[in-house]
Protein backbone atom coordinates (compact mmCIF):
# COMPACT_ATOMS: atom_id res chain seq x y z
CA UNK A 1 0.00 0.00 0.00
CA UNK A 2 0.96 3.49 -0.37
CA UNK A 3 0.27 7.13 0.94
CA UNK A 4 -3.79 6.60 0.08
CA UNK A 5 -4.21 2.68 0.38
CA UNK A 6 -2.00 2.28 3.56
CA UNK A 7 -3.97 5.39 5.45
CA UNK A 8 -7.16 3.82 4.59
CA UNK A 9 -6.29 0.83 5.37
CA UNK A 10 -4.80 1.93 8.80
CA UNK A 11 -8.47 4.02 9.33
CA UNK A 12 -10.30 0.17 8.73
CA UNK A 13 -8.27 -1.80 11.35
CA UNK A 14 -5.93 0.50 13.83
CA UNK A 15 -6.96 4.25 13.84
CA UNK A 16 -4.94 5.37 10.98
CA UNK A 17 -1.92 5.45 12.32
CA UNK A 18 1.35 3.53 11.77
CA UNK A 19 3.26 1.30 14.60
CA UNK A 20 6.51 1.26 14.99
CA UNK A 21 8.93 -2.07 15.88
CA UNK A 22 8.26 -3.73 18.66
CA UNK A 23 10.82 -3.22 22.11
CA UNK A 24 11.72 -7.10 21.12
CA UNK A 25 12.45 -7.11 17.69
CA UNK A 26 15.94 -6.49 16.72
CA UNK A 27 18.16 -4.50 14.13
CA UNK A 28 17.84 -4.93 10.98
CA UNK A 29 21.79 -4.26 10.40
CA UNK A 30 23.67 -3.48 13.98
CA UNK A 31 26.41 -1.75 12.70
CA UNK A 32 23.83 1.21 11.58
CA UNK A 33 23.27 2.19 14.72
CA UNK A 34 26.09 4.52 16.35
CA UNK A 35 26.72 6.39 19.14
CA UNK A 36 25.99 9.37 17.29
CA UNK A 37 22.64 8.61 16.46
CA UNK A 38 21.43 8.84 20.43
CA UNK A 39 19.01 12.05 20.88
CA UNK A 40 17.78 13.61 23.50
CA UNK A 41 14.22 14.68 25.39
CA UNK A 42 13.01 17.45 23.12
CA UNK A 43 15.11 16.63 20.25
CA UNK A 44 13.20 16.57 17.01
CA UNK A 45 13.38 13.43 14.71
CA UNK A 46 11.83 11.52 12.21
CA UNK A 47 10.20 8.00 12.73
CA UNK A 48 10.00 5.18 9.75
CA UNK A 49 7.74 2.62 9.70
CA UNK A 50 8.57 -1.43 9.17
CA UNK A 51 4.70 -2.12 8.98
CA UNK A 52 3.31 -3.51 5.70
CA UNK A 53 1.44 -0.46 3.95
CA UNK A 54 4.07 2.15 5.81
CA UNK A 55 7.81 0.85 4.37
CA UNK A 56 9.22 4.52 2.96
CA UNK A 57 7.31 6.63 5.51
CA UNK A 58 8.69 8.73 7.56
CA UNK A 59 6.75 11.05 10.56
CA UNK A 60 7.78 13.75 12.78
CA UNK A 61 7.97 13.36 16.17
CA UNK A 62 10.09 14.95 19.54
CA UNK A 63 12.08 12.66 21.53
CA UNK A 64 10.25 12.33 25.23
CA UNK A 65 12.09 9.58 26.84
CA UNK A 66 15.60 7.96 25.91
CA UNK A 67 15.08 4.32 27.28
CA UNK A 68 18.96 2.74 25.80
CA UNK A 69 17.59 0.52 22.92
CA UNK A 70 14.51 1.91 22.26
CA UNK A 71 12.82 6.16 22.70
CA UNK A 72 9.21 7.26 23.61
CA UNK A 73 8.74 10.03 20.88
CA UNK A 74 5.56 11.51 20.57
CA UNK A 75 4.55 12.77 16.89
CA UNK A 76 4.02 15.96 15.80
CA UNK A 77 0.77 15.11 13.35
CA UNK A 78 -0.60 11.84 14.91
CA UNK A 79 -3.16 12.11 17.08
CA UNK A 80 -4.58 9.58 19.90
CA UNK A 81 -7.80 7.86 19.70
CA UNK A 82 -9.61 10.92 21.21
CA UNK A 83 -8.40 12.96 18.17
CA UNK A 84 -6.81 15.80 19.94
CA UNK A 85 -3.98 14.31 21.99
CA UNK A 86 -0.52 13.66 20.26
CA UNK A 87 0.19 9.81 19.90
CA UNK A 88 3.18 8.61 21.94
CA UNK A 89 4.45 5.20 21.26
CA UNK A 90 7.81 3.32 22.14
CA UNK A 91 10.18 2.53 18.84
CA UNK A 92 13.26 0.92 18.69
CA UNK A 93 16.45 3.47 18.31
CA UNK A 94 17.26 1.85 15.17
CA UNK A 95 13.81 3.76 13.50
CA UNK A 96 14.88 6.92 14.84
CA UNK A 97 16.51 9.72 12.92
CA UNK A 98 17.30 12.86 13.25
CA UNK A 99 15.05 15.68 11.42
CA UNK A 100 15.56 15.64 7.98
CA UNK A 101 17.88 19.05 6.83
CA UNK A 102 14.30 20.48 5.00
CA UNK A 103 12.35 20.24 8.28
CA UNK A 104 9.21 22.51 6.40
CA UNK A 105 5.86 20.72 6.21
CA UNK A 106 3.86 22.41 3.28
CA UNK A 107 0.79 23.58 3.95
CA UNK A 108 -0.98 24.78 0.92
CA UNK A 109 0.33 24.29 -2.72
CA UNK A 110 1.13 27.97 -2.72
CA UNK A 111 2.80 28.05 0.31
CA UNK A 112 6.28 29.90 -0.42
CA UNK A 113 8.04 28.78 2.57
CA UNK A 114 8.08 25.10 2.06
CA UNK A 115 10.40 23.77 -0.66
CA UNK A 116 10.26 25.23 -4.21
CA UNK A 117 13.64 22.57 -5.40
CA UNK A 118 13.09 21.22 -9.36
CA UNK A 119 12.76 17.77 -9.66
CA UNK A 120 13.30 15.69 -12.50
CA UNK A 121 12.71 12.05 -14.08
CA UNK A 122 13.93 9.14 -11.43
CA UNK A 123 14.57 11.98 -8.95
CA UNK A 124 13.82 9.73 -5.55
CA UNK A 125 11.66 12.31 -3.32
CA UNK A 126 9.58 11.93 -0.12
CA UNK A 127 5.81 13.04 -0.89
CA UNK A 128 4.05 14.66 2.08
CA UNK A 129 1.08 13.04 2.37
CA UNK A 130 -1.50 11.74 5.01
CA UNK A 131 0.74 13.49 8.02
CA UNK A 132 4.40 12.06 6.97
CA UNK A 133 6.94 11.85 4.46
CA UNK A 134 6.50 8.91 1.45
CA UNK A 135 9.40 7.73 -0.30
CA UNK A 136 9.04 7.84 -4.08
CA UNK A 137 10.91 8.53 -8.03
CA UNK A 138 9.75 11.72 -9.61
CA UNK A 139 7.77 10.21 -13.54
CA UNK A 140 7.21 14.10 -14.59
CA UNK A 141 6.25 17.84 -13.82
CA UNK A 142 4.06 20.31 -15.64
CA UNK A 143 2.02 23.76 -14.03
CA UNK A 144 3.60 23.22 -10.55
CA UNK A 145 2.68 19.72 -10.10
CA UNK A 146 5.34 16.31 -9.72
CA UNK A 147 3.96 12.98 -10.83
CA UNK A 148 5.15 10.39 -8.43
CA UNK A 149 5.45 6.61 -8.60
CA UNK A 150 5.46 4.81 -5.33
CA UNK A 151 7.64 1.30 -6.28
CA UNK A 152 6.33 -0.84 -3.56
CA UNK A 153 2.58 -0.30 -4.41
CA UNK A 154 2.63 0.95 -7.53
CA UNK A 155 0.95 3.61 -7.01
CA UNK A 156 1.06 6.74 -9.35
CA UNK A 157 0.03 10.08 -7.64
CA UNK A 158 0.55 13.90 -8.50
CA UNK A 159 1.50 16.38 -5.78
CA UNK A 160 2.24 20.13 -5.80
CA UNK A 161 5.65 20.52 -6.10
CA UNK A 162 6.05 22.43 -2.98
CA UNK A 163 4.82 19.19 -1.03
CA UNK A 164 8.12 17.63 -2.50
CA UNK A 165 11.97 17.22 -0.84
CA UNK A 166 14.46 15.42 -2.04
CA UNK A 167 14.73 11.81 -0.38
CA UNK A 168 18.05 11.61 1.83
CA UNK A 169 19.32 8.45 3.98
CA UNK A 170 20.64 8.47 7.37
CA UNK A 171 23.66 6.31 7.56
CA UNK A 172 26.41 6.31 10.50
CA UNK A 173 25.80 9.70 11.27
CA UNK A 174 25.19 11.35 7.86
CA UNK A 175 22.66 12.43 5.31
CA UNK A 176 23.40 10.73 2.16
CA UNK A 177 21.17 11.41 -1.22
CA UNK A 178 18.85 8.98 -2.34
CA UNK A 179 19.88 7.85 -6.14
CA UNK A 180 17.90 8.36 -9.21
CA UNK A 181 15.94 5.85 -10.43
CA UNK A 182 14.70 6.61 -13.70
CA UNK A 183 16.33 3.41 -15.50
CA UNK A 184 14.78 1.45 -12.85
CA UNK A 185 11.23 3.02 -13.64
CA UNK A 186 11.46 1.62 -17.48
CA UNK A 187 11.66 -1.56 -16.51
CA UNK A 188 8.84 -1.74 -13.90
CA UNK A 189 5.69 -3.20 -16.04
CA UNK A 190 3.35 -1.21 -13.27
CA UNK A 191 5.08 1.96 -14.81
CA UNK A 192 3.37 3.51 -17.91
CA UNK A 193 4.89 7.37 -19.02
CA UNK A 194 1.24 7.64 -20.36
CA UNK A 195 -0.08 7.46 -17.23
CA UNK A 196 2.52 10.04 -16.26
CA UNK A 197 0.74 12.61 -18.34
CA UNK A 198 -3.00 11.73 -17.47
CA UNK A 199 -2.49 12.24 -13.87
CA UNK A 200 -1.07 15.42 -14.01
CA UNK A 201 -3.66 16.60 -16.56
CA UNK A 202 -6.26 15.53 -14.15
CA UNK A 203 -4.40 16.93 -10.80
CA UNK A 204 -4.19 20.37 -13.58
CA UNK A 205 -7.72 20.43 -14.01
CA UNK A 206 -8.52 19.75 -10.63
CA UNK A 207 -6.53 22.68 -9.29
CA UNK A 208 -8.49 25.04 -11.62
Amino acid sequence: MGPSRAIQHRINTTNSRPSGSSSHSQPSDPTEFCPERWFKTNNEVEVSSKEEGFIGSYFAARVVANMGDNYVVEYKELLEDDERTLYKETVMAHDVRPAHPNKTRPSSRSDSSANNQKFGFGDLVDAYDNDGWWTGVVTGEKGGFCAVFFETTSEHVAYPATHLRPHLDWKKGMWFPGKNRGRYLHGNPNFSEAMTEVILDEKIEQSK
